[in-house]
């Protein structure tokens, strides 16, 4: 059984410095850069029980009226009177070592439930010559990809769609501590009928997002909608070279078809279906308090998104998938990086 995590202590007094989340697609500037801004990460850390101007003073923080206009005008606080109180979960050290502990379990008994369909995925991409891309798809188009559409077609996910009351972000945020340290993350440049999926860490954020940037790009992957291949590599503004086929015009990297005859798609699917079922299933009783204080939707993502982690690590302690080295390269070539790459196109 998975042990408990310890307990880390004191976290810093600036939610600055915590991990911060947002679930909220199409939003047009997130909470990241206003927590990050002058004080306002002390402020939200010591209003996440209620303070006054009068408290935060006695910690030598003096937030003006522009600053708290702006965390309001964000949503990350509540103003009632001279109180003034964080509107989403803030989960320390404690909080986080008891969910982080059941998500870990709940993904080792997920394990032998998903195995014969990852097995059939890992094969398929073997025998089409991408078997060094395993991790990087079954992270990057199943779990953090086919498991939110599963989840969004339940109804489980709140809504992200902009207003008048919510002009800038909507949907989730939420800070944690301790962050988790080297996980992944996946970031989509979709065109017309393809799109291209880049699977990040810290450590090779930069190179990704290069590729990402390239006006040359888009030309790549109309060609790979159009069941052609990019002519060369794809150079970026910074002078690499991304070889996205090989001298005989091969795909380097994974093409995953949107339908039931692409045996990545169709066992993806079912995947992210038990994953989905068991984060609807179990994420009150796994985090009741943060449905209390937050509700449903915001518990599950929190849920979700611990849980994606630990199914990975579950995978890889279980021998199913081989974590590549290159996610933790800071120096890896694009050659390499390719590994972290996939496409799907939305056709047969």
């Amino acid at each position: 059984m998975p042990q408990p995590r310890p307990v880390a202590v004191d976290p810093p007094d600036d939610l600055a410095h915590w991990g911060l989340h947002c679930f909220c697609l199409g939003a047009r500037s997130t909470p990241h850069r206003v927590v990050r801004m002058d004080d306002n990460g002390r402020v939200l850390y010591y209003a996440r029980t209620g303070t006054t101007r009068a408290e935060l003073g006695e910690h030598g923080i003096r937030p003006t009226d522009s600053a708290l206009a702006l965390l309001r005008a964000y949503g990350l606080v509540a103003v009632d009177g001279d109180r003034i109180t964080t509107t989403f979960p803030v989960l320390g050290p404690e909080a986080m070592s008891t969910l982080r502990g059941r998500t870990a379990e709940l993904a080792e008994s997920l394990v032998p439930r998903i195995l014969t369909d990852l097995d059939a995925i890992t094969a398929a991409l073997s025998v089409r010559g991408w078997a060094r891309c395993a991790y990087g798809v079954v992270f990057g188009y199943v779990v953090d990809g086919l498991l939110w559409d599963r989840l969004r077609q339940a109804g489980a996910l709140p809504s992200t769609e902009l207003s008048v009351e919510r002009p800038f972000w909507n949907g989730a945020f939420w800070a944690m501590h301790p962050p988790r340290a080297g996980v992944a993350g996946t970031n989509e440049i979709a065109q017309p009928g393809a799109a291209l999926t880049m699977v990040w860490t810290d450590a090779t954020l930069r190179n990704l997002t290069s590729l990402g940037r390239s006006p040359a790009l888009p030309a790549a992957l109309h060609a790979v909608a159009r069941g052609d291949t990019p002519a060369g590599p794809l150079v970026t503004e910074d002078g690499h070279a991304w070889h996205l086929v090989d001298e005989d015009g091969t795909p380097t990297v994974p093409i995953i078809h949107r339908s039931a005859s692409d045996p990545v798609h169709s066992n993806g699917l079912r995947v992210a279906q038990t994953i989905g079922d068991a984060v609807v299933g179990r994420s009150s009783d796994i985090a009741p308090r943060l449905v209390v204080e937050h509700g449903d939707g915001v518990a599950l993502l929190v849920v979700a998104h611990e849980l994606i982690w630990d199914v990975m690590t579950a995978l890889v302690e279980a021998n199913a998938l081989r974590r590549p080295e290159v996610m933790d390269d800071s120096r890896a070539t694009p050659d390499a990086l390719t590994a972290q790459l996939l496409v799907h196109v939305d056709r047969d």
